[in-house]
C-alpha cells in the first residue's frame, strides 16, 4: 500500500487507541515506526516530532481549563529538557565511534525494555484501586518536593531523549509517587511538561542526527488527530480497563520481539 494512505490510516489507529485508553502515543507510536522499517534513531526523532502537536494541543487546553500546575511543569522542565538534549547529543557521539549497526542494535533493545517498563506501570494503574488526592494545588504546599522533581525530570528527559517513549508513561507514574495532585491536573500538569520535553527531543535530533522525517510524521497526523477525537467520544461506551490490559499485553508482545 503506499505511504500516502497507509501513514494516515496508521496514524487513526494510534490515535483511536490513544483516545480510548489515554496512554502516551510515545508507546505506540515508536514501535509502529520501526515496524514501518525506519532505523530506531529516525523512529525516535520522527515520533518526537509528531508528538510536539499533539502535546501542544494538548497543554493549550488544559491550560484554558486551569488543570496544569505551572510550578511543577517549571521544575520538572528545567531537568528534563537538557537531559534530553544531552542523551541525543551522547546518542550522536555513539554513532561516532561505533558502527551504526550496533547503535541501532542497543537503541532497538532499550527500546524494548522502555515498552515493557510502559506495560507494567499500564497494568498496576490499571488494576490497582486509584489513590484518593486532594484537590488543593501542589505549589501551594510548604513542603514542595523539588529535588525529587527535578530528579525525575532529568530520569525521564534522559530516557525520552533517547527512546522517546515515558512522557506520558513513566514520568506520570513516578509523579503521583512524590505530589498529591487532583486527576485532571496530574493529566494536564505531565502533558504541558511533555511539550516541552518532546520539543527539546525533536529539535536535539534534528540539530545532533538530522533523522526526523516530517512528511512521514505529517501524514501520521492527519489520521492521529481525528482518531484521537474519535477515541475519547467513543471511552465513554468502551470497557477501558479490558482494552488497556489488552494494550499492556501488545506492547510485552513488541517488546519481546525487540528483545530477542
Amino acid at each position: 500500500m503506499d505511504q500516502q494512505v497507509l501513514l494516515p490510516i496508521s496514524g487513526l489507529i494510534v490515535g483511536l487507541l490513544i483516545g480510548l485508553t489515554g496512554i502516551g502515543g510515545g508507546v505506540l507510536m515508536t514501535p509502529l515506526l520501526l515496524l514501518l522499517g525506519l532505523p530506531p534513531t529516525a523512529a525516535v526523532g520522527t515520533d518526537l516530532a509528531y508528538s510536539t502537536l499533539t502535546k501542544l494541543a494538548g497543554a493549550i487546553q488544559h491550560g484554558r481549563q486551569g488543570t496544569v500546575d505551572w510550578k511543577v511543569v517549571k521544575n520538572l522542565a528545567m531537568a528534563s529538557v537538557p537531559f534530553t538534549i544531552f542523551a541525543v547529543w551522547l546518542l550522536s557521539r555513539m554513532q561516532s565511534v561505533q558502527t551504526s549497526e550496533n547503535v541501532e542494535h542497543r537503541l532497538k533493545q532499550l527500546i524494548g525494555v522502555m515498552l515493557v517498563i510502559a506495560a507494567v506501570l499500564m497494568l498496576r494503574k490499571t488494576l490497582m484501586a486509584p489513590r484518593a488526592v486532594s484537590s488543593l494545588n501542589v505549589s501551594h504546599l510548604t513542603n514542595y518536593p523539588v529535588v525529587r522533581i527535578l530528579i525525575i525530570g532529568a530520569l525521564g528527559g534522559f530516557l525520552v531523549g533517547l527512546t522517546s517513549i515515558g512522557s506520558g508513561s513513566l514520568i506520570i507514574a513516578l509523579l503521583v509517587m512524590v505530589i498529591t495532585l487532583p486527576a485532571a491536573t496530574l493529566v494536564g500538569t505531565d502533558i504541558a511538561h511533555a511539550f516541552f520535553l518532546v520539543t527539546a527531543g525533536a529539535l536535539a535530533h534534528m540539530f545532533f542526527l538530522h533523522d526526523v522525517h516530517f512528511q512521514m510524521a505529517g501524514l501520521l497526523l492527519i489520521g492521529s488527530i481525528p482518531g484521537v477525537l474519535i477515541g475519547s467520544r467513543l471511552a465513554v461506551w468502551v470497557p477501558r480497563k479490558p482494552l488497556q490490559v489488552g494494550m499492556a499485553g501488545l506492547l510485552l508482545t513488541t517488546a519481546w520481539s525487540l528483545l530477542r
